[in-house]
C-alpha cells in the first residue's frame, strides 16, 4: 500500500483535507501536516510558540520519515517557509517529491519527480517506478558535470 506526506501552507487547509480524503479513498496511507485555524496561538506566550512549532514540525518530520513520499501542495504556486523545510527534510532523506504544479524555482523544481494534479494521478505515479529527477544519482551526477573542481578552468593566483 503507498503512503505519502501531503506537506502545505495552512491556507490551504480546506484543499488538503479533501485530496487527503479522496487518496484515503483510493487506498492510499495519508499523513497529513498539523494545519490549525486556531485563534488560540495569539494568546500564547513566545515561550510557549516556540514549544509548540518545535513539537509540530518535529511530528511532521517523523510523518515524512514514515511516508514513501511527500506531496507538496502548491496551489497558484505557493510554497511557505515551513513547506520548503519539509521539501529539503524530504529531500535529504531520499524520499519520493511531488508537486500539485509546476515550480518555478530551480533549487526545489530539481528535487521534484512529477507532477500530480489529482489524487488518482499522485497515485498512479507514486506506483510507477523512480524516475526523472529523484532518480538514484541523478541530483549527483548532474551537480558533479556542473560544479566540480576539476571541470573549472585553472587559474593562475596572484602570488
Amino acid at each position: 500500500m503507498q503512503s505519502i506526506t501531503i506537506c502545505c501552507s495552512k491556507r490551504f487547509l480546506k484543499e488538503e483535507r479533501a485530496f487527503a480524503k479522496k487518496l484515503r479513498s483510493l487506498g492510499c496511507i495519508v499523513f497529513e501536516p498539523p494545519l490549525s485555524t486556531s485563534k488560540h496561538w495569539e494568546t500564547l506566550t513566545e515561550e510557549e510558540k516556540v514549544a509548540l512549532a518545535s513539537g509540530l514540525t518535529l511530528r511532521h518530520f517523523e510523518k515524512i520519515q514514515k511516508a514513501e513520499a511527500i506531496f507538496v501542495l502548491n496551489k497558484n504556486g505557493y510554497i511557505g517557509v515551513s513547506t520548503n523545510l519539509e521539501i529539503g527534510y524530504a529531500a535529504a532523506l531520499h524520499k519520493r517529491i511531488f508537486f500539485l504544479e509546476e515550480d518555478d524555482d530551480y533549487p526545489r523544481k530539481v528535487l521534484a519527480e512529477h507532477v500530480a494534479r489529482t489524487p488518482a494521478e499522485l497515485l498512479t505515479k507514486l506506483k510507477s517506478p523512480v524516475s526523472g529527477p529523484m532518480e538514484p544519482g541523478h541530483i549527483h551526477r548532474q551537480a558533479i558535470g556542473i560544479i566540480s573542481p576539476c571541470r573549472w578552468p585553472k587559474r593562475k593566483w596572484a602570488a
